[in-house]
């Protein structure tokens, strides 16, 4: 009796772990407003609360006509997405320097230079403020839509 009840905690771990360990969750409403995607790749590095995500996500097309989410990238986004794509590359250099071999880091292949204003950009961050009045980003989504190659880049830190 006692090894089915921990059989059964081990299988109920594994489950909530493999659901809390996802690039994105089946409910993810950015990712659900473009439509159905033909394939995808991710990479995860961390856990729990404190990781950080890379995939793309491949589509044939995608009408942005009334997304609530994504706007096409103007001018004035470069600033703040370059912010966000810094800070995400210093932790793929932070991941590469404790081992060049992580899947993220072997795989981490964005190029910013596919970046114009046909693209289209949601983003979801929070910033730190520290006592001296300097700010850090704390949490991030990015969700950067190519409109020549449909694919939708997908950036995620929380640590």
């Amino acid at each position: 009796m006692k090894g089915m009840k921990l059989t059964g905690i081990i299988i109920l771990l594994c489950i909530l772990a493999s659901t809390l360990f996802s690039c994105t969750s089946p409910e993810n409403k950015i990712l659900n407003s473009l439509g159905e995607y033909k394939d995808y790749i991710c990479y995860t590095e961390g856990a729990f609360q404190d990781y950080t995500d890379y995939a793309k996500y491949y589509y044939d097309s995608v009408d942005f006509t009334h997304n609530k989410y994504f706007s096409k990238i103007q001018p004035s986004d470069f600033d703040v997405l370059n912010e966000h794509l810094d800070n995400f590359e210093s932790w793929i250099e932070t991941f590469r320097e404790g081992d060049a071999s992580r899947e993220i880091v072997v795989h981490y292949d964005f190029d910013r230079s596919l970046i114009d204003c046909e693209d289209y950009l949601y983003i979801k961050s929070e910033k730190h403020t520290w006592s001296d009045g300097t700010t850090s980003l704390e949490y991030y989504d990015v969700y950067f839509f190519d409109i020549q190659t449909n694919t939708l880049y997908f950036f995620h830190n929380n640590i």
